[in-house]
């Protein structure tokens, strides 16, 4: 994964909850992209308020993980999310999930790439210049 560098763009203190393990007793490996989700979404509201109602936005393009270490039951989380440089019509966010008391216990990383998309005709468009501002703030 490429670092992104930089402090964080946001991040966001989560509980893992009793139900995120699997039979093995740690949290199951489909969890962690529930957390990245939630840190992107939370992220992008505060970002862009109201967006929801835009005929534009972003859609995840695609999403990797590497799986650092387990996360056991219960685990305070800080998940963070850094955005890097704007391309034409897509962003990496980089994400770590971490101890929220113990930042440098890193359980995971991951690397999405945002395609700013036109919602109704489901295609790519150029990155509009106000967002483009604030990735860069």
């Amino acid at each position: 994964m490429r670092a992104i560098g930089g402090p964080p763009a946001h991040i966001e203190h989560m509980k893992m909850r009793w139900g995120d393990m699997d039979a093995l007793g740690h949290m199951n490996n489909a969890v962690y992209f529930r957390y990245f989700e939630q840190a992107r979404i939370s992220w992008f509201d505060r970002l862009t308020p109201g967006c929801a109602a835009h005929a534009e936005g972003p859609i995840l393009g695609s999403i990797r993980c590497r799986f650092r270490l387990p996360v056991v039951y219960p685990a305070n989380l800080a998940v963070a999310v850094r955005a890097g440089k704007p391309r034409n019509s897509s962003f990496v966010l980089e994400s770590v999930i971490s101890d929220e008391g113990d930042a440098p216990r890193i359980y995971a990383t991951s690397e999405a790439v945002m395609v700013w998309v036109d919602l109704a005709a489901g295609k790519s468009r150029p990155l509009p210049d106000w967002f483009r501002k604030r990735l860069q703030q």
